[in-house]
């Protein structure tokens, strides 16, 4: 018998949120006006930059995680982090863990690639002790005239 390992789905490409497909919590719902993401995935190190445009400012947020699942911690001058990287199924599961002097936070994100790949589904959850929201952000592929 003859096993034949299943590929993993690469994430890798220029991405355009699409704000009408995405499902926001209401206060994020109100400040997002538009926003990008550019993933580098080569199994298994993945590579995430976006920005988002929020009540007319840009938030810019970067990361790099292997998709190991294994836990990686580091001290900041506000509190210490945990973060890992995790394959559930087809999905990549990215998850934050931070400690601070006013409580515990963590963030989630799930992505999962739609409708071919030419769609990047990112649902997340935020938990922190001031605020809770779930969000699912849609993006759409960008053409290479978008880039």
């Amino acid at each position: 018998m003859t096993l034949i390992a299943q590929q993993k789905p690469d994430f890798s490409g220029d991405w355009q949120l699409n704000l009408q497909a995405s499902k926001l919590s209401p206060a994020v719902a109100l400040a997002a006006q538009r926003g990008s993401m550019r993933i580098e995935h080569r199994e298994p190190s993945f590579k995430c930059q976006s920005t988002m445009v929020m009540d007319g400012k840009p938030v810019e947020t970067k990361y790099e995680l292997p998709s190991d699942g294994l836990e990686r911690a580091g001290t900041e001058a506000w509190g210490r982090m945990v973060s890992s990287l995790r394959w559930d199924g087809d999905a990549l599961v990215a998850t934050w863990r931070i400690e601070a002097s006013n409580g515990e936070t963590t963030i989630s994100f799930r992505y999962e690639l739609q409708d071919g790949g030419r769609r990047l589904r990112a649902a997340e959850q935020l938990r922190a002790p001031d605020r809770e929201q779930d969000n699912v952000w849609v993006f759409d592929r960008a053409s290479p005239s978008d880039t």
